[in-house]
């Protein structure tokens, strides 16, 4: 007899719709648990190694460094442009602020140039001490020369049109091949800088909710989740693979840690897309439960590695003078348990 697959099976509607309805949840909440605590909580773990037992000094890169200009050494080129490994057509409906948006280089170069800035804090002798002008430590600032230089970059107009190509089980296969083939991290980035913060909460929930990695939510406008400024609205997903170049580093390796470009045309040369629902009820507490977790931290708020009392003094003493009542950093994310059903 012949063994059917569970796609090959012609359930009727009322059969497929009580698959579904069991199936998703499972399907959500083991990446959600596997991408938030089997696979970043370790990261974390590695993270305060790097800035206690492993403590990494300033001055391990020079200034002209790859990691800090951005610049391939063999062709003088900029490697962030290079790196865009899937991107979709550019929208022709911008808001007004958006009527001559950059190009989808320049766009990639902006980010490229912001995460640098962060490296380039950390290559300055005699070292720019911990504070306004250097918010992160050394290890923190370091780890970013692998995500922006050795990372790729996956292009979309807006959240809405990058998850119609999330939830393609096709292309999110494709999304693990690279990241397994060529060992780097992975950055979406959004052509349209206004958002909603809400949105870019349930985005981010969507996307822990279909890959087994944690994504942060970086961007201009009002920070939700563990987000942090970014010229352009961008998810960060972590994957790991920073730790083997920040290792090199660390010991001293600044040679081997500067990767080429990738090759062009070799991955997502597929037709991607479906058609996608609206926001899972457990993709709309995920985001509320990160992001009301952040704002219960209060002045430290996202800032999950450093001291914020020390890095932004001024703010701190009015923080105590107005009672800690200063409204948290982070917009707020509705609770879905008192949402009203549209």
């Amino acid at each position: 007899m012949r063994n059917y697959s569970v796609s090959e099976i012609n359930y009727s509607p009322a059969k497929r719709l009580r698959f579904k309805t069991i199936s998703e949840p499972f399907f959500l909440l083991q990446n959600i648990i596997r991408g938030n605590i089997i696979h970043n909580w370790p990261g974390a773990l590695q993270v305060m190694r790097l800035l206690t037992i492993h403590k990494m000094p300033p001055g391990l890169l020079a200034e002209d460094h790859p990691w800090v200009t951005g610049i391939i050494p063999e062709t003088k080129e900029l490697i962030w442009p290079l790196n865009i490994a899937f991107r979709t057509p550019v929208s022709k409906h911008w808001s007004v602020e958006d009527f001559k948006p950059d190009t989808d280089a320049e766009i990639a170069e902006k980010v490229g140039r912001f995460l640098a800035s962060m490296v380039r804090k950390s290559v300055i002798i005699p070292e720019i001490p911990h504070g306004p002008q250097r918010r992160m430590p050394h290890a923190v600032n370091y780890l970013h020369g692998a995500v922006h230089y050795n990372g790729v970059i996956l292009l979309f107009n807006n959240f809405a049109e990058a998850r119609h190509y999330i939830a393609d089980p096709k292309f999110r296969k494709e999304l693990r091949r690279i990241i397994k083939t060529e060992n780097r991290e992975v950055t979406l980035v959004f052509r349209e800088r206004n958002y909603d913060p809400v949105e870019f909460a349930y985005f981010s929930a969507f996307v822990m909710s279909h890959l087994p990695w944690f994504a942060n939510v970086n961007g201009g406008g009002r920070r939700v989740m563990w987000g942090n400024p970014s010229p352009y609205p961008a998810s960060n997903i972590i994957n790991g693979a920073w730790l083997k170049d920040t290792e090199k580093l660390r010991h001293n390796d600044a040679a081997s840690i500067v990767r080429p470009p990738i090759k062009p045309d070799l991955y997502f040369q597929g037709n991607y897309g479906v058609p996608v629902r609206n926001y899972h009820f457990i993709e709309k507490m995920h985001a509320f439960m990160l992001n009301d977790w952040v704002r219960k931290r209060g002045f430290d708020a996202g800032l999950y590695f450093v001291d914020r009392k020390k890095i932004e003094p001024q703010r701190y003493a009015q923080y105590l003078a107005a009672g800690k009542k200063m409204e948290p950093i982070n917009h707020p994310i509705p609770n879905p348990l008192f949402q009203k059903k549209q």
